[in-house]
């Protein structure tokens, strides 16, 4: 039996790195930048360290550990998952995603939740940080359950609001879920394990709930096919070179084996110079792992993976063949998979991302906002990306890459925005930030060349003058009046058209709903066609109230009012 991947998503300082160093016994969390992860980390915990961890409760359970290891993998974000890649799924088997009690759900655990979701990988959660809540009585290398029994109600009843609390929001994203003591069916509820990663309290129950379930639910038979191996990053090692951080998740990879690569120019092939293997309880992270040399390796294995050419791309495979034909076929396979970079003319967004994986991520998030995307580039954008994203008239979403200072001004000197997070949550965000001004700003447009609907009402004790012009104060019920509008009456009879509009001796440029002002209006006679507490209405053209239609949705439910009122009196 493989090994089981495990993937850890989760907000940037929920505390996943924390839960590896409590399996690990290190403390990689401190010594990263300000606490937070900055690289991809892969590590190869052995049945070994789990039985030495967990080795009480895996008898408690009746649980056997048949694979000879579990490798984990931690990253900034969501970047480990969505490179962990295979035709267009992701090769975690299953997911850990870390949330912390104090605070719930955040922005990233969304965007975690979403892509998840996109993937229907299984999942559990890690509820961290609980020596944080109130009521808390210190403890340390326990399991959760027994921990438990040694605190008072006060810490139970913060936990279990805490508990309830996430299980209500998980709701709302189609999850239900449960403390993982109190889960009955394990393939319709989300487990969710109460953990200290700093008093290692509950890290136990959460090897032994991933290792059940990978052993019970998933599929972890060792693969007929040949080696195949996920490249996740690429490094400058002294003394080695260029190197691929890589897991193999099938077969047998060996030195000098042919493999076909993805470029940047389509599918090609290379040779594997050289392999090392990340050496079990050790960190992939530049300056942390220890590996040896092999020559050669089986999956499930984290690797340094060293290619005769070191232009393969970050998130797709290398896939070992045997013969042209089955060359032939694997190319055939990334061929197809692959979409059309080239086809500067598909519809849609221009997105240039750091790896297939995450362009994967981009595509299945936007198919579920029913947002379409267009030309997509590995890497940062060049100054041909904004020349297809000007012919497009669309903006470009740079995701994990940077952007050129010369780009960037090649962009303003064409109206090109672009838009550049390190989030997929924040990259959607800020693109429908961009949507909705742009909307917003050609509603604007269109609102300044056509007449608006307006309901308003002749005020009985503010007549001015009787005639030549009209007049008197009014009061707004229902739309916006501006100068030059012609005005009818409740019987599509027109009355005059409006000279102006005053309030406090200065001229308006408009009044809205609620607001009162004198307005002057030419042809109309009080007494004749016009009266105290008259009810009158702007005179839309039929191509006014087509225009209005459009985009009524991105004005206030008052208009709306106004216009259904002229469309029935107007017959229209």
């Amino acid at each position: 039996m493989k090994s089981p991947i495990v993937a850890f998503l989760g907000h940037v300082d929920a505390g996943k790195t924390s839960i590896m160093d409590a399996i690990r016994d290190t403390y990689f969390a401190y010594r990263e930048s300000g606490g937070l992860t900055q690289n991809i980390g892969i590590t190869e915990v052995p049945t070994e360290r789990i039985q030495e961890l967990c080795k009480d409760l895996l008898v408690k359970f009746n649980v056997k550990i048949l694979s000879p290891s579990i490798i984990f993998i931690d990253s900034p974000g969501h970047e480990a998952f969505t490179t962990l890649r295979k035709r267009g799924a992701s090769i975690a088997d299953l997911v850990v995603l870390v949330i912390d009690s104090t605070v719930g759900i955040q922005q990233q655990t969304v965007e975690s939740i979403e892509i998840l979701k996109s993937y229907k990988t299984p999942f559990l959660i890690a509820f961290t940080k609980i020596d944080r809540l109130s009521g808390f009585i210190h403890k340390e290398n326990i399991s959760f359950l027994d921990f438990l029994s040694t605190q008072n109600e006060s810490f139970k009843s913060s936990l279990d609001e805490a508990i309830y609390s996430l299980s209500s929001d998980l709701l709302n994203y189609g999850f239900s879920s449960e403390r993982f003591d109190r889960v009955r069916d394990f393939t319709k509820e989300v487990a969710i394990i109460p953990v200290s990663s700093v008093n290692r309290i509950g890290i136990n129950d959460l090897i032994v709930m991933i290792i059940g379930l990978s052993q019970k639910y998933l599929s972890l038979e060792d693969s007929e096919e040949s080696g195949r191996a996920a490249l996740m990053e690429i490094k400058e090692v002294k003394g080695v070179g260029k190197i691929y951080d890589a897991i193999v998740y099938s077969g047998v990879l060996k030195v000098g084996d042919k493999v076909v690569i993805m470029t940047q120019d389509g599918a090609g092939t290379t040779k594997v110079k050289g392999i090392m293997k990340l050496m079990p309880l050790e960190e992939s992270r530049e300056n942390f792992g220890k590996y040896e040399y092999v020559e050669s390796v089986k999956a499930t294995s984290p690797i340094r993976l060293i290619l005769q050419s070191s232009d393969a791309v970050i998130g797709t495979t290398a896939s070992v063949y045997r013969s042209e034909e089955e060359k032939e076929k694997i190319m055939k396979e990334i061929e197809e998979y692959i979409p059309e970079e080239s086809n500067e003319n598909r519809k849609g967004v221009i997105v240039c991302a750091d790896s297939v994986g995450s362009l994967d991520a981009i595509r299945k998030i936007a198919q579920d906002k029913n947002m379409e995307i267009g030309f997509t580039k590995i890497g940062s954008p060049v100054k041909r990306v904004i020349m297809i994203a000007k012919t497009n008239q669309q903006p470009v979403l740079c995701f994990n890459v940077s952007v050129d200072q010369e780009v960037e001004e090649l962009a303003k000197e064409n109206g090109v925005q672009i838009i550049s997070k390190r989030s997929i949550y924040e990259l959607f965000d800020a693109y429908d930030e961009f949507r909705n001004r742009k909307e917003q700003e050609k509603s604007e447009m269109i609102k300044a060349s056509l007449t608006l609907p307006v309901k308003f009402r002749v005020l009985s004790d503010s007549i001015f003058r009787r005639s030549d012009p009209f007049i008197a104060g009014v009061e707004i019920l229902a739309g916006e009046l501006r100068p030059n509008y012609y005005i009818i009456d409740e019987n599509a009879k027109r009355i005059g058209k409006v000279l102006g509009i005053q309030s406090e001796k200065k001229a308006l440029a408009s009044i809205r709903t609620g607001e009162k002002a004198a307005v002057s209006i030419e042809g109309a006679v009080f007494g004749r066609n016009m009266r105290a507490n008259q009810i009158l209405y702007s005179d839309m053209s039929n191509e006014d109230m087509i225009k209005f239609i459009d985009i009524s949705s991105t004005l206030p439910e008052d208009y709306q009012e106004a216009f259904q009122e002229i469309r029935k009196i107007k017959g229209f």
